[in-house]
């Protein structure tokens, strides 16, 4: 029961790390978007934080979305252009900085295991890989632990 509620507590931090980095991409977008006269830009942004929540085609609704809504809003070329330039520089902060730090304080890793963990998953069972990913390095950091401690072997 020990392990079960290890892993639970594990996975539980696993959603409250995504939720925080999904708020912080939301702040960010709607930096970004209300710099650039985004139109809606105070609906726009949140929801392109949260469509981070679906990997990798989530951030690609998301930019889509943005490009769209600047287009029809009547937005100049460098107005569309300029929100691709946030698009981009709000990714790569996610993915380099925000998830594996966010995540790997939420589940003690190492943001690098997080980062690694991520593109590995991605590389090899591509979006389900990059969602399923820190989950399951959690689950086995769980249970190494679990069972480092109860063979008495320190860490």
């Amino acid at each position: 029961m020990r392990l079960l509620r290890a892993i639970w507590s594990a996975l539980a931090a696993y959603a409250a790390g995504q939720l925080r980095v999904s708020l912080a991409l939301s702040v960010l977008y709607g930096i970004g978007f209300a710099i650039l006269r985004l139109p809606a830009w105070p609906l726009i942004a949140p929801l392109c934080g949260f469509l981070n929540l679906i990997p990798v085609f989530g951030a690609i609704i998301s930019m889509i979305l943005a490009l769209g809504v600047m287009w029809l809003g009547g937005g100049t070329l460098y107005q569309i252009i300029a929100v691709l330039g946030v698009w981009v520089v709000v990714q790569g902060i996610e993915g380099f900085y925000l998830t594996p730090r966010i995540l790997g304080r939420q589940l003690g890793m190492s943001p690098m295991l997080v980062f690694a963990g991520v593109l590995f998953g991605g590389a090899f069972f591509g979006p389900l890989g990059v969602l399923l990913a820190v989950p399951a390095l959690a689950v086995a950091l769980v249970v190494w632990r679990f069972t480092r401690s109860a063979s008495g072997s320190s860490e």
